[in-house]
């Protein structure tokens, strides 16, 4: 078993009624214990931004069992907010930045049973969940035999063969060190980024390089 501390918190469902009631009692009792010393993030979508975020923290905390105002600062000195939609692969490219490179994140989903798969998928695409994640899901585990089984298969699919180093799930470091050797050089010297135009196969420049009379595949002889 690894004993290696988590080096993030994540919990979705941050502006709901669990972490309302829950959670944020939890967080500030962890951390007047001094056992919250890593980054907490919180995936909402109620609260619009990271003020509004930490006001209904203390919103909670005032209503269950009160404010600890050492306890407090603390907590909201390592409080961070993603607004957005579970489903929304945008919310976990912010999610990941918002990481900072944590190897260990621990994801806690109090959300709906029905979004912990989608979740979980999405977090493995967005590469969050690495060898050293962990997650953590509410009750109920699926709502029968079938879907408790279809979820206990994706969560060993991304976290499972993760931790034990299946390579498939992971971008060579060759591959993408050759791939950046190539890319940075037209990064750097300022290359012009053409838009598509809607309802196009892409920019109008690309008639630069279409050849007189337009693309066409050739056909054997005899068919």
């Amino acid at each position: 078993m690894n004993e290696t501390h988590s080096d993030a918190f994540v919990f979705f469902g941050a502006t709901g009624d669990l972490a309302f009631k829950k959670i944020f009692p939890s967080l500030q009792a962890m951390a007047g214990r001094g056992h919250l010393n890593v980054p907490v993030i919180g995936i909402g979508r109620s609260a619009p931004d990271l003020a509004a975020f930490k006001d209904r923290a203390r919103e909670s905390l005032e209503k269950r069992g009160g404010v600890d105002p050492a306890a407090f600062d603390k907590l909201m000195g390592s409080l961070r907010y993603v607004r957005g939609d579970n489903s929304d692969p945008p919310t976990y490219a912010a999610l990941r930045k918002q990481l900072n490179g944590a190897q260990r994140p621990a994801f806690y989903l109090a959300i709906p049973p029905t979004m912990f798969a989608t979740v979980v998928e999405q977090l493995g695409k967005a590469g969050c969940a690495g060898p050293g994640a962990r997650v953590i899901v509410e009750k109920p585990f699926g709502t029968d035999l079938v879907s408790a089984q279809k979820l206990n298969a994706i969560l060993e699919r991304v976290l499972g063969d993760a931790m034990a180093g299946d390579a498939t799930l992971f971008a060579r470091e060759d591959y993408v060190e050759e791939a950046w050797r190539i890319v940075d050089p037209v990064l750097k010297a300022g290359t012009p980024v053409f838009e598509y135009n809607p309802k196009t196969w892409g920019p109008t420049e690309v008639e630069n390089v279409t050849p007189a009379g337009g693309w066409h595949n050739p056909v054997p002889n005899g068919c």
